[in-house]
Order: structure tokens, then sequence, then C-alpha cells
């Protein structure tokens, strides 16, 4: 399959496992966020380590990073990595890719600005790349005066690399990010 092929694959296992608004609004008292990114996160990481283990890496998450409290939906981590015993932090020797992964963006400005800082600590600390990952986001958005949320995601976090598989109102693939970012991830 070629990975055009493989981005429309993980699109679509993701809209079928992922709870819609539509029944999220038939039972008020819980949100499906949670599920929805732990979806994302599954098949994101399956999909990943098809393609690393061949370059002796792995996709794990979420998980730590010993000595920082903060979590991470993914690290791409040395294949023979293990976590601390009890716990999912790793040895940040063996961290290459912190990846931030939203299944439908971000919420809000604000959260991009944390996520930025977040990237931005780790990557002056440790020799990691930092890369943000939304299944969809809204880059044609239908009114004028609406934002576009895949430039602004873009320019809020660069110079950190971001990727949109598919927008979310049109359900248009951005063909070609899934390749971009195994070559990103690629060391």
């Amino acid at each position: 399959m070629n990975l055009n092929g493989e981005q429309e694959e993980i699109v679509e296992i993701i809209e079928r496992l992922s709870r819609t608004s539509d029944s999220a609004k038939k039972d008020k008292r819980f949100s499906w966020n949670r599920f929805n990114g732990n979806v994302a996160c599954n098949v994101i990481k399956d999909y990943l380590n098809r393609h690393l283990k061949v370059k002796g890496l792995k996709a794990v998450g979420p998980a730590y990073i010993k000595g920082h409290p903060n979590e991470f939906d993914i690290l791409v981590v040395d294949d023979s990595a293990n976590p601390e015993k009890y716990t999912d932090a790793y040895d940040h020797k063996a961290v290459h890719v912190i990846i931030e992964l939203k299944s439908h963006g971000a919420f809000s400005e604000n959260a991009l600005t944390r996520i930025k800082e977040t990237f931005d600590y780790f990557v002056r600390q440790y020799p990691v790349r930092c890369i943000y990952i939304a299944i969809r986001e809204s880059g044609k958005p239908k009114r004028a005066k609406s934002k576009n949320f895949v430039k602004l995601t873009r320019n809020m976090l660069a110079p950190h690399e971001v990727f949109v598989l598919c927008d979310s109102r049109t359900k248009e693939l951005y063909h070609g990010q899934w390749e971009k970012i195994l070559e990103s991830i690629s060391l």
C-alpha cells in the first residue's frame, strides 16, 4: 500500500472508532474527547511501529520522560528502551521524538501556546524533536472571517513541525502528510 493509501486508512479507522459529537450529545453527562484521543493515539502508534521497527525505534505512549511530570501522547524511543519499573517513564537518552497528537486539533490558542512552551522546553533540555499531529483540523473555513486553524497552528508552533491528515469540515485528505510524518521521524 502506498503512503497516501495508508493515510486514508488511518483516518477511516479513527473516524469509524471515534464517537461523534451527535452520539456525545445524546449522553450529556460524559465527553468522548479522551476516548477519541485514545483511539487516535493507538492507531497512530500501530501505524508508526510498522515503519519504525526497521530503524530500531518504537512508538510508545502515553508516556513520560524520567524526571518530568509531562505526559506525552507518543514518544519515539529506541526499540530496546524500557520504562522505569512500575512507570511509563523513559530515560531521556532513549527518546528521539515527542509527539503531541490531537484527534480534532487544538481547542484554543492558549492550548497551542502551552504546547509550544512544552516543545521549546524539551528541545532546549535534550536532543529531541517535537512534532504535532492533528488527525482532523479546519484548514478550509466556510466563512471568510473564520480562522484557518491549520495555518494558525503551524504559525503558533513554529519552528516545530505540524502535520494534519484531513480537513475536519470537508473531510478532504491532505495528501502526503503521513509520508512527511514518517520522513520527519526517520532519524
